[in-house]
């Protein structure tokens, strides 16, 4: 799909892709250079805006979206043409289904046929992919295959915001298996099932990953914007002033945050609970945390405790050799995942 997608806008050979995630309340930029020793990190940047930028994961003000993404471009000296981003998992229509091995053409009519089944909107009015997952251990002679599929208006303005701004979007993926992949690359495949949460400004998006397959996944529409806004409103602070005072913790909005944890928490055993009562052989090993809202105070202690699992903090720094790290805060590591691993595809356009 990539490859008849690239041969019509026409990017081959390009050395860098800009990864971009634009989320409810900022937008994340990074560059990587690929080098004979692995990645090398070229740019980094971050900004955050009080209004959001985004409602159900569309894009509000094209227009001021176009503008911010040219100005963060010019600000850092990033030259690249071609980018990548990832529409939230809010706004897409995952599937997975169970079909027989097939030849090329017999798999591309089944899809097909599959898509017009299983996705509730006319094929005229969207985009759909289809990921082959392997061999359905439940069903002899069957193949696991995971459609995606979003509207044609959704995608065709990000494809616009992304022209006014000079930049050709080249790749087009999903946030919650964009964190899904990362931690496959950078943590290595799993014996047992482990879970993934970005938890977000307004969205915390759940996968559960066995093996290399995505297994389930889940939208909570919980995310830290609405502590920061209750925050500003009690202490009459700016936007900017609440946002630091959730995450050092301020003793003042203590009860504010634990709210938040307990019902991030809950949620997360509930996702838990959910999965192994339909896969009752199965056992979560491990918690995958990223998004701001990951770094407010007591999170990963309490979620530890409720669900009896290591947690721990996505690191997309480690997927550059240990000469090419640096010391980063842990806030880094919480916002830039997606645009790391995005900006890690540029592979993907040369093959």
């Amino acid at each position: 799909m990539v490859g008849k997608l690239l041969e019509k806008i026409g990017i081959k050979g390009t050395s860098e892709l800009v990864g971009v995630d634009i989320g409810t309340t900022s937008i994340t930029m990074c560059t990587l250079k690929k080098t004979k020793g692995g990645f090398k990190l070229d740019k980094l940047a971050r900004r955050t805006y009080d209004e959001d930028l985004l409602h159900e994961s569309n894009i509000i003000d094209a227009g001021f979206v176009a503008g911010e993404l040219q100005g963060i471009l010019k600000e850092n000296g990033i030259k690249g043409h071609a980018a990548a981003t990832a529409l939230s998992s809010y706004t897409v229509i995952t599937k997975k289904i169970s079909i027989p091995f097939l030849s090329e053409d017999d798999l591309e009519n089944t899809i097909r046929l599959e898509v017009e089944s299983v996705i509730p909107f006319p094929l005229k009015d969207i985009y759909y992919s289809y990921y082959i997952m392997g061999v359905d251990e439940e069903k002899e002679g069957m193949m696991n295959a995971l459609i995606v599929a979003a509207k044609k208006e959704i995608v065709d303005e990000y494809k616009t915001v992304f022209s006014q701004a000079g930049l050709t979007l080249a790749i087009l993926d999903v946030d919650i298996f964009g964190i899904t992949n990362l931690v496959e690359h950078i943590y290595g495949v799993s014996s047992s099932s482990v879970l993934a949460a970005d938890v977000g400004a307004s969205v915390m998006n759940i996968a559960i990953l066995k093996g290399e397959s995505v297994e389930f996944t889940r939208e909570v529409l919980i995310g830290g914007k609405y502590i920061t806004a209750d925050i500003a409103k009690i202490m009459k602070s700016s936007q900017k002033e609440a946002e630091e005072k959730k995450l050092r913790g301020d003793e003042e909005i203590m009860y504010l945050l634990d709210d938040f944890v307990i019902t991030v928490s809950a949620e997360l055993m509930k996702t838990i609970n959910f999965y192994v009562a339909t896969k009752p052989r199965e056992s979560v090993g491990k918690i995958f945390l990223t998004g701001g809202s990951s770094l407010v105070p007591g999170l990963k202690e309490r979620v530890e405790k409720e669900t009896g699992v290591e947690v721990v903090f996505i690191d997309p720094f480690l997927m550059l050799p240990e000469n090419e790290r640096l010391e980063r805060h842990q806030k880094d590591s919480a916002f830039a995942p997606i645009s790391f691993y995005l900006s890690s595809r540029v592979g993907d356009l040369n093959s």
